[in-house]
């Protein structure tokens, strides 16, 4: 049985002193390796929709194990929010997705177990592929969390019948991203009116989360509104003079009408439907799958449509996400059997990682001498699943299976892994986190003005510097201690 936990209050944050109640009590159930009854684990959108399946997996593990797995499964926009408020409630689940900065934050807080030790002793150790991406979850040496699949990230997509109609090949360098941008503004081969055509959207102009320009990766180069690390120093990356170059490009795009003029306000799904409506030129969106669910969606309204990915502009790079974050909670009753039983199973390189994968034989997928191949989608039988948790694609264990692969999709992986770099778990700063939401709160309301010409740059960074100057005083010093 399911049990959902439904909140609205989207402004809440995690109370520390909770947190570290939370994690006062793992010692008791250390030892103890007695398999669980259920399992409640809460998921956020790379999980199955509920109407498209969202109980394959379920159902496939607890057939596997005899464990009744409970899902607790968020919208997707609303998931960090939910689980901050589930964790200060008390009704948080034994196993949770996080994002990076709510790992690093849950962590610093004391409400996740360590399982460095029980990692270590796990046969799951030998199933990596590398290290590094258990290791790019250690905070000061602790594994709190185990990866579930590697981070991607995002890449741009072009309509590839535009380029070709158009007479253009993939941009170079910023120049040439430019002209394409306007090429399809002002010469659109579709005969849409320049101002029905959006030649590059994407979510907000800066993310909302770590990190914060995954997005818009041409008009960012190489720098970024978050804090980074520069020779061993945290510093805040808007204010450095790269920062300034990108918002100058981002400006006089968004002035030039380059830019989709609703793009403070777009979520994902709003970008994905302008594609798929066939106005949009560019979308920076996450590499492989995406590739062929592009393409498929956007030629049910424009039959003609080719959708193409383009490598990074020189001076640029795509960005890699840390991998996938899943970790339990310190309050968990029996964590070793939650550890053996769970985070051992969807990472075993056999039928455990085969049920998180491709789910279950006959309900998502099949096997053709072999070979599996993905079942059509509840939800369009025009379009097969791709996963039905962990992208086959993007495993971090030795796991092989044979399987059928689009082009498409392993030609979107090659180019964004060519270009990609990996990023890092944000700082774990204490202060950070309890200030994150207010600052990137400035940081976005001041990128927005700059862009939508309010401000100029330079007027714009100087505000900048005065309303963030009392939380970098404390979060930098924090950092850098």
């Amino acid at each position: 049985m399911k049990k959902f936990f439904r909140f609205t209050n989207l402004g809440i944050l995690v109370i520390i002193s909770l947190l570290v109640r939370c994690g006062t009590k793992k010692a008791d159930n250390a030892s103890t390796s007695e398999k669980p009854q259920s399992i409640s684990l809460s998921v956020d959108g790379t999980w199955l929709a509920a109407d498209n399946g969202e109980d394959i997996p379920e159902k496939g593990y607890e057939a596997l194990t005899g464990i009744d797995l409970v899902i607790n499964h968020p919208p997707h926009n609303e998931y960090p929010q939910i689980l901050d408020l589930a964790l200060t409630t008390g009704e948080i689940t034994d196993v949770f997705v996080l994002t990076p900065d709510q790992y690093v934050r849950y962590a610093t807080g004391g409400a996740l177990y360590d399982m460095t030790e029980m990692y270590e002793k796990s046969k799951m150790k030998d199933k990596m592929v590398s290290q590094d991406f258990v290791d790019a979850l250690r905070i000061n040496g602790k594994l709190y969390a185990i990866p579930s699949g590697r981070g991607n990230g995002t890449l741009t997509f072009v309509r590839g019948d535009w380029m070709e109609k158009l007479g253009l090949k993939p941009p170079k360098d910023y120049k040439e991203f430019i002209e394409m941008l306007r090429a399809f503004k002002n010469k659109n081969p579709d005969g849409l009116k320049p101002n029905e055509v959006i030649p590059i959207t994407a979510a907000g102009l800066a993310n909302k989360d770590y990190p914060m320009d995954i997005y818009l990766r041409e008009f960012y180069k190489n720098a970024t509104p978050d804090y980074v690390k520069r020779e061993g120093t945290w510093v805040d990356g808007m204010l450095e003079p790269r920062m300034k170059e990108a918002l100058t490009r981002m400006r006089d795009a968004y002035a030039e009408g380059l830019i989709d003029r609703e793009i403070i306000t777009n979520q994902t799904s709003t970008c994905r439907n302008k594609f798929y409506s066939g106005v949009v030129g560019a979308f920076n969106y996450w590499a492989g799958y995406w590739q062929v669910r592009l393409l498929d969606n956007i030629t049910l309204n424009v039959p003609h449509a080719k959708v193409v990915s383009i490598p990074a502009i020189k001076e640029s790079y795509y960005v890699e996400k840390t991998p996938g974050i899943v970790a339990m909670s310190a309050n968990v009753e029996n964590p070793q059997g939650v550890f053996n039983y769970f985070f051992e199973v969807f990472n075993d390189a056999g039928e455990g990682q085969t049920i998180f994968t491709f789910g279950v034989e006959g309900k998502s997928y099949k096997v053709v001498d072999g070979v599996k191949e993905f079942l059509p989608t509840i939800l369009n039988p025009d379009i097969p699943f791709n996963k039905v948790w962990i992208d086959p694609s993007l495993v971090v264990t030795k796991f092989t299976p044979k399987f059928i692969k689009q082009p498409f999709i392993d030609e979107s992986f090659e180019m964004f892994r060519a270009d990609a770099v990996q990023y890092q778990l944000p700082s774990a700063s204490e202060e950070f986190g309890t200030l994150k939401a207010e600052i990137v709160a400035i940081k976005k309301n001041i990128i927005a003005k700059i862009v939508f010409g309010d401000f100029t740059v330079d007027e714009g960074i100087k505000k900048y510097e005065g309303e963030i100057k009392k939380y970098n005083d404390v979060v930098l010093s924090d950092m850098n201690k």
